[in-house]
């Protein structure tokens, strides 16, 4: 069955009436986005503390922020984190218009492509210190994702050439260099990309392919490249037709780890889980990418996606995304807070379409989750973990950055819009 879908703000599709068959509505569901509760969650809560905490006058990024929100001495220096800062200050100024926000982006992606780039081989360094110095120069496709979507949501909302070129320069190199001759990408390489000899074992990962596949959406979006919409359905069509498996209820999902011919681990000891929170992440990407036109058979794919993510990783009882599935059929029941807000943004994508009672359902009683026990109310920001199990058991002492939060939320706004 072919699924609904349309455009909201930045091509955010929706899901159809009938995702999780079964599901009798119960009393409670709103029908319609708590917009005012995700705007202030991001506008006065997140944006302005993480503004203040993480951006610097050169442009590096302070990552590692207490619960006090004071930037440890220490600062790691990772890739992934301070091009997710810079994609959460940019889409953060398209919402706000706070240019403090612009300034500390433009800071920030000017660093990443002075100090984190490599000029002699092209690519981008996995760490450096606050002065610029290499600390590791292996190029990680995970970090090149976070990069690439940076850059591109630079490009779009700024209109600066310098960064539509850079972000079209990355996924020339990310497509030259870092692709495994099997439909996907190696984790990681040396600084000169130098692949491993034939008969080398290593494992493989979907989690950069997923972010590679956002990239690419926000790519195209912001430079109506082909070559972008060419890498996207490349990639998406290898994610669906070869790593999604099917299941015997109609359900499909996306193992988390595959050995060096993308088999999926078989086992719990070898590796092998179903992560819950990328099903849903995947949810959201496909019909994203669906409504953009890349290919008719990615929202059916999502619909099974989420059916197998509701039922088999979702707390009826208290709402939210449980942990990881694995290959036994066992379930990890932690939760922690990024699978939260991929829960929130496929049932709100999927129900704001079909009016679907459920998925209303579903948002609201994970909202209520989510407002009472990962929000840190005394200091702002969001716990690790829900603040019941912080209360007796040791959860890290920090702030978690926000590009989950502030991804679900933006893509809230943009269906809230659309409910007025």
């Amino acid at each position: 069955m072919k699924l609904p879908s349309c455009c909201v703000g930045v091509c955010i599709a929706v899901a159809a009436s009938a995702l999780v068959a079964g599901c009798d509505a119960k009393p409670g569901a709103s029908g319609r986005i708590d917009a005012q509760w995700h705007r202030s969650n991001m506008v006065d809560d997140l944006l302005p503390r993480w503004t203040q905490a993480a951006s610097t006058d050169t442009g590096f990024m302070r990552t590692a922020v207490d619960r006090k929100w004071q930037p440890s001495e220490a600062q790691p220096g990772y890739l992934t984190e301070h091009a997710r800062l810079v994609y959460v200050l940019i889409v953060g100024y398209e919402v706000t218009k706070d240019k403090r926000q612009l300034e500390a982006a433009k800071r920030g992606a000017d660093f990443m492509l002075a100090r984190f780039h490599d000029p002699a081989n092209g690519g981008f360094y996995q760490r450096v210190a606050a002065d610029g110095k290499v600390i590791s120069d292996s190029k990680n496709t995970y970090d090149h994702a976070f990069v690439l979507l940076a850059l591109s949501h630079m490009a779009r909302i700024t209109g600066d050439v310098r960064y539509r070129e850079a972000a079209l320069a990355t996924w020339k190199d990310i497509d030259l260099w870092l692709r495994d001759g099997k439909g996907g990408f190696f984790g990681e390489l040396p600084r000169n990309f130098e692949q491993p000899g034939r008969g080398v074992q290593g494992s493989r990962s979907q989690n950069p392919l997923m972010h590679m596949f956002e990239a690419l959406l926000a790519l195209h979006e912001a430079t109506r490249d082909p070559a972008a919409l060419s890498g996207a359905k490349k990639l998406g069509d290898f994610v669906v037709y070869k790593l999604m498996q099917g299941t015997a209820d109609s359900g499909a999902f996306i193992p988390e780890w595959y050995d060096a011919n993308w088999k999926p681990m078989a086992t719990k000891e070898l590796g092998g889980y179903t992560d819950i929170g990328h099903q849903f992440e995947w949810v959201h990407l496909l019909l994203e990418a669906e409504a953009g036109g890349i290919s008719s058979v990615y929202a059916p794919a999502a619909a099974r996606l989420l059916e197998f993510a509701v039922k088999r990783g979702y707390d009826e009882t208290e709402g939210g995304s449980f942990d990881r599935l694995y290959p036994d059929g066992s379930l990890s029941k932690t939760k922690h807070w990024w699978p939260q807000t991929e829960a929130l943004r496929a049932f709100f994508l999927s129900a704001s379409a079909s009016g679907q009672k459920d998925m209303w359902r579903r948002y609201d009683q994970t909202l209520r989750l989510v407002q009472d026990q990962f929000v840190d109310k005394a200091n702002g920001g969001w716990f690790t973990r829900p603040r019941s199990v912080c209360e007796r058991e040791t959860c890290p002492a920090i702030q978690v950055e926000p590009y989950h939060m502030v991804a679900m939320h933006r893509s809230a706004l943009a269906i809230a819009e659309r409910q007025r």
